[in-house]
């Protein structure tokens, strides 16, 4: 996880010759701009390594003078002579010439290919060297976090190699079956906790028995491979089952506040490794108590500088080798001042300035590192380690994850995640089995080879060489290499992770979450890692009901049917059931989920909306039915303090401030509630929100529809006596009320005015007029004689076509040939079962409950679920038809005697040439058709 490549932004190549084979292997390829001078290019792009040599070769033609002769060898005087002695006549000495300039061109760019070869292998080289430098330190310094227990020191020049054998194996798992040529993987140090946690209790358990040194070492080896094996085909199954997105269940903050533990771990262990002391297993105060000594301040002090000026220049500098320049600087700056002030080696290991010198670690004591005869089993698959290899996993899973998602971004193209978490898997289950530990991609390194432009699989090949060169060879580092630089770099990633996921994640993380990431670090600390993710997890789930519960998922929207109205009755509806400030008809939009943590919250804010508060009994209901009414959380109030609450409403109710208001307050005849964007809703908020808020609608006088829901919410709704059925008594909320305001008036509806769906849903036979629909949604005059046109016997004659309950009008994936008008009965828009949408069911606006067999077939038909519901003067289907698509949706008869007017092409073409005034009232009626459409949305 750890970064330190420069943020230059050199792409790759695409003249070099291993780029070419690469973007071969990968599917892309580069097309010179001049295919006449294609293979003479090819051979000038292989010829350079550098990004402005071919530019004029790859963004426009060679020039015709100089170029080509460049390109092309000369030939000499003898090989023309030989040439006229072979050929008798002048066609033969032409043919003769082109076949030897084609054998010298042949020639020249075979040699311009091996000199291309020899010198981007000696770049693989240079960047292998670069990689394994930057490495092999950071390992030790690994190795000295997972085995830090003193038990470990006397071997711990072994162990570290062990450390850089495990690196070798994986990266040459990832040199063969990784999809990036370049990436770079070894032991990783997201894992380090979980492996010194597992080494540690080994340790100390086996030392409390009165076992010995061999004992501790096998065990521990033996378990970090078990464990390691383990993992491997763990993320091998998450890989192979596509499940990586599982690991993202694991929230961020609780792994950016392990990630930042790791950075402060790395810190004490680089530390620690400076003063030859260990650190880790102390609280913060004792580490500071051992700082305070001089000697371990003087000693600590050049790691931390080194590691700061580390950070700084891989933050900062934009040249690939400035970060190895640094780190070869630091030690060599040291052996300097040890020469010019006249110190040897061995008055520098006595100051603890370098390690002490122990056995030679040979390939030898690697092997005789474990003895199964010594091996505790019952340590190895004991319960503390299973419970630290079970959160090993999620961590080392979801930073898999990351480094993967960070190179696909920093590429620019993606990537198979699940494909590249088999690789991983792959490559920890081998290094278990060959006695290694944890490992995963390196995003810093892979990205720093991917900016060179030089994408070979030798470049890896050759860092497994030199990690096995390391672990054959007698040389141990912690002799020879100052401590403080080797302690420099794990301070150096513990500085970027902390810089990483305390300080930048800060701009990128909300409040609440940001306190989330806080609190998994110090819970670590103090519980332990288990304990501080299960407690960063707890703390996660729990801000997350927070937040959400604050948070108002009601707005009021500006909603009406689709109803044709006379023009007299639709400005009574926009002036009185729609008026902006007092609307008799109130339609309330309901997002998100809505849950135990906000359904009081939602109940109050639509209660206030509404104009209407509870009374006592409502408020004791209200709290009953909360599981949450024994609780003293301020966003959980119990029955006492909502009864308090409500006095003081109550008080502040009889003021004349609150008498002048709710005088202004009106409160609305009809509330319909779009439940449409609701994914869900539990039981609890069923019955402390939706039935409480029916019961205290009715006691005011107010009709509550639902509408919108989907076959859960819709369920749900039934199964708590929430709603009812409708098919016996629908509402019309705008016939009732505009029938209720010319009761009023005292004057009555005309049959010639309304449409009566209520006739229509209660059975009547009742069939309007195309004259009649046009005129009512254009608002025109019914005397006028284009709409004649459309009576019996006119011009424009439509067709019509019946259906009975059931029968599909068109399915999807229909040519749109056609649209419809409603003349009498009903049509649902539904949505193919197969489609991956939200499903939005039918119209609820009162439920009974159902029995356990139905509940699965809510809303659900043959057909699909249903999105909208069209009465008498409907139109539909004119949105495929006006842009010539196929059918998105199945439209289905919803009742009996379904009358409909059909629209063809061809009819409209008729119109458009006999009847020009005909054919434009029925664009007019499909464009205020598509307006009325529009109304319901939030546009302008």
């Amino acid at each position: 996880m750890h970064r330190y490549e420069s943020s230059t932004n050199n792409k790759p190549r695409a003249g070099s010759f291993d780029e070419i084979l690469v973007n071969r292997a990968t599917g892309r390829s580069f097309v010179s701009p001049t295919p006449q001078k294609q293979s003479h290019m090819s051979v000038y792009h292989s010829s350079s390594h550098h990004s402005s040599a071919p530019i004029t070769s790859r963004y426009g033609s060679l020039p015709q003078d100089s170029s080509q002769e460049r390109l092309l060898p000369k030939f000499n005087s003898q090989s023309e002579a030989s040439i006229r002695e072979k050929g008798s006549d002048v066609e033969e000495q032409q043919f003769l010439l082109k076949q030897e300039t084609a054998t010298n061109n042949n020639n020249h760019r075979d040699s311009s290919k091996k000199s291309s070869d020899r010198s981007s292998f000696f770049y693989y080289i240079i960047y292998a060297l670069l990689n394994t430098t930057m490495s092999v330190p950071s390992l030790y310094g690994y190795a000295s976090v997972i085995f830090n227990h003193e038990a470990f020191q006397p071997h711990i020049a072994t162990l570290s190699k062990l450390v850089i054998w495990s690196s070798a194996v994986h990266q040459l798992c990832f040199v063969f079956f990784s999809s990036l040529s370049f990436a770079k993987a070894e032991v990783q140090d997201a894992g380090l906790l979980f492996l010194s946690i597992m080494t540690n209790y080994i340790a100390d358990t086996v030392l409390a028995d009165g076992g010995s040194i061999e004992e501790i070492l096998s065990t521990s080896i033996v378990t970090l491979a078990a464990a390691t094996t383990s993992l491997g085909l763990v993320l091998m199954f998450l890989g192979k089952f596509n499940c990586a997105n599982a690991v993202s269940y694991l929230p961020l903050p609780v792994v950016g506040g392990y990630l930042a533990f790791i950075g402060y771990f790395c810190v004490v262990a680089g530390v620690g490794l400076c003063i030859s002391k260990s650190m880790i297993g102390g609280d913060f105060l004792t580490d500071l108590q051992l700082l305070a000594d001089r000697q371990s301040f003087l000693l600590a002090l050049p790691g931390l500088l080194s590691g700061l000026l580390m950070m700084v220049v891989a933050r900062l500098s934009q040249n690939d080798a400035a970060l190895p320049l640094t780190m070869f600087l630091i030690p060599t700056s040291f052996y300097a001042f040890l020469y010019l002030f006249g110190i040897t080696l061995d008055d520098a290991r006595e100051g603890k300035w370098i390690g002490k010198i122990q056995q030679t670690a040979s390939v030898s004591t690697l092997i005789e590192l474990v003895d199964f005869s010594q091996v505790r089993w019952d340590l190895v698959f004991s319960a503390k380690c299973l419970s630290v290899w079970c959160g090993m996993v999620f961590v080392v899973s979801f930073s898999s994850c990351l480094d993967v998602a960070a190179i696909s971004m920093d590429m620019g193209e993606p990537l198979d995640v699940n494909k590249e978490l088999i690789t991983v898997g792959f490559s920890n289950l081998i290094s278990g089995l060959s006695f290694g530990q944890t490992g995963s991609y390196i995003f810093s390194q892979t990205i720093l080879t991917y900016r060179t432009g030089y994408l070979s699989r030798w470049i890896g090949f050759l860092g497994v060489l030199m990690f096995l060169s390391v672990v054959v060879s007698g040389v141990n580092l912690l002799q020879v290499v100052p401590l403080f630089f080797l302690g420099s770099t794990l301070i150096f990633i513990g500085i970027d992770l902390l810089y990483e996921w305390v300080y930048e994640v800060f701009h990128k993380l909300i409040p609440s979450e940001y306190l989330v990431l806080l609190a998994t670090f110090v819970a670590i600390q103090v519980l332990g890692i288990d304990g501080g993710i299960v407690f960063g997890v707890i703390i996660a789930v729990v801000e997350y009901v927070v937040s959400t519960s604050r948070v108002s998922s009601m707005r009021r929207v500006m909603k009406q049917s689709r109803a044709v109205w006379q023009p007299y009755h639709r400005k009574l509806l926009q002036e009185v059931g729609y008026d902006t400030n007092h609307p008799k008809i109130l339609t309330l939009e309901i997002r998100e989920t809505v849950f135990f943590g906000s359904s009081l919250l939602l109940l109050s804010r639509i209660c206030d909306e509404i104009g209407i508060s509870a009374s006592p009994t409502d408020m004791m209901e209200m709290s009953l039915a909360s599981p949450r009414h024994f609780s003293k959380s301020p966003m959980a109030p119990t029955a006492t303090s909502l009864i308090s609450s409500l006095k003081k409403r109550r008080r502040a109710q009889e003021s004349p401030e609150a008498t002048s208001l709710n005088e202004k307050r009106r409160r609305p005849k009809y509330l319909l509630l779009d439940l449409s964007q609701v994914p869900n809703v539990d039981a609890s908020a069923a019955r402390s929100c939706f039935l409480q808020l029916a019961k205290m609608c009715h006691k005011n006088g107010i009709i509550m529809i639902a509408t919108g829901a989907n076959p859960r919410v819709d369920w749900i709704l039934r199964s708590h006596d929430v709603a009812y059925s409708t098919k016996d008594e629908e509402m019309h909320c705008e016939t009732r009320l505009i029938f209720d305001l010319e009761q009023k008036q005292k004057a009555s509806l005309s049959t010639s005015v309304v449409i009566p769906h209520s006739l229509m849903d209660t059975g009547h036979l009742f069939k309007a007029k195309l004259s009649t629909i046009f005129s009512r949604l254009l608002g025109i005059a019914k005397e006028n004689q284009v709409l004649n046109c459309f009576e019996e016997g006119g011009i424009a004659q439509v067709e019509e076509v019946s259906y009975y309950s059931e029968d599909e009008v068109y399915t999807k994936g229909e040519n749109a040939d056609s649209f419809y008008v409603v003349l009498a009965g009903g049509v649902e828009i539904r949505r193919d079962a197969s489609d991956d949408f939200d499903i939005k069911a039918s119209s609820t606006a009162v439920m009974k409950r159902l029995s356990f067999a139905d509940r699965k077939n809510i809303g659900k038909s043959s057909f699909g679920e249903v999105v909208s519901y069209l009465q008498v003067g409907g139109i539909f289907g004119y949105i495929d038809f006006m842009l010539d698509r196929r059918r998105l949706f199945n439209a289905v008869c919803s009742k009996d005697d379904t009358v409909l007017a059909k629209f063809t092409k061809s009819t409209l073409e008729e119109l458009e040439q006999d009847s020009p005034d005909v054919h434009r009232i029925i664009e007019k009626a499909l464009l205020q058709a598509s307006l009325m459409e529009l109304a319901n949305f939030d546009v302008a």
